[in-house]
């Protein structure tokens, strides 16, 4: 029985990044029927869930105005879960349509909650992110402004005026930024996980 799951080139349908009560979670769409007998069996192996529902996935379906049913599967966030990005992504182009690669473990717990298995995200890798109308709207400020290209800035970034390194570049160096004017690689194909070494 393995209790880790590994799950490549999923769609993000929603990140809840900020705990408003119900916790901090990633919802994939597990709509592909390889997804959905990975899922399942990772879930009935590990007895994943609480009381009569434990060894059952809790898949949710969503059946938009327009298009496919979409079956969702939702992923815990916790303190220790480590969010990576490639070519520049951060944690906020975790919008809807964009690509992750996703780890997740489960867990025993025995709280005054109860006791019985979870599961939670160890780690997600950002592959790419959806065009949305900020960036439309961005480029018609650019443009307007005749200016063809900006770097976006971290937010709390400070110039460097006195030769410390600045709030931008340490966050780059830590997390693998662009820090000159090299163009970053363009991704080369699919990022399977299995070929990162950590």
């Amino acid at each position: 029985m393995n209790d880790k799951i590994k799950l490549n080139n999923v769609k993000v349908v929603f990140a809840n990044m900020k705990d408003e009560g119900f916790g901090r979670s990633i919802t994939i769409d597990a709509t592909n029927p390889e997804t959905q007998k990975t899922i399942n069996e990772w879930v009935k192996d590990n007895n994943i869930g609480k009381a009569d529902n434990a060894g059952k996935a809790n898949f949710k379906e969503y059946e938009p105005e327009v298009g496919d049913k979409v079956i969702q599967y939702s992923f815990k966030i916790n303190d220790y879960t480590k969010i990576v990005g490639v070519n520049g992504l951060v944690s906020d182009d975790l919008g809807y349509g964009a690509v992750v690669s996703i780890m997740a473990q489960a867990f025993q717990y025995d709280n005054k909650f109860g006791k019985g298995t979870s599961a939670s995200l160890t780690a997600v890798l950002i592959t790419a992110s959806v065009r949305t109308s900020s960036d439309d709207d961005v480029d018609e400020l650019l443009s307007e402004a005749g200016i063809e290209k900006v770097e976006e800035v971290f937010p709390g970034a400070t110039e460097d005026t006195s030769g410390v390194t600045s709030e931008e570049d340490k966050a780059r160096e830590k997390w693998g930024k662009k820090t000159d004017d090299a163009p970053l690689p363009e991704p080369q194909g699919e990022i399977n996980l299995d070929d990162i070494p950590f």
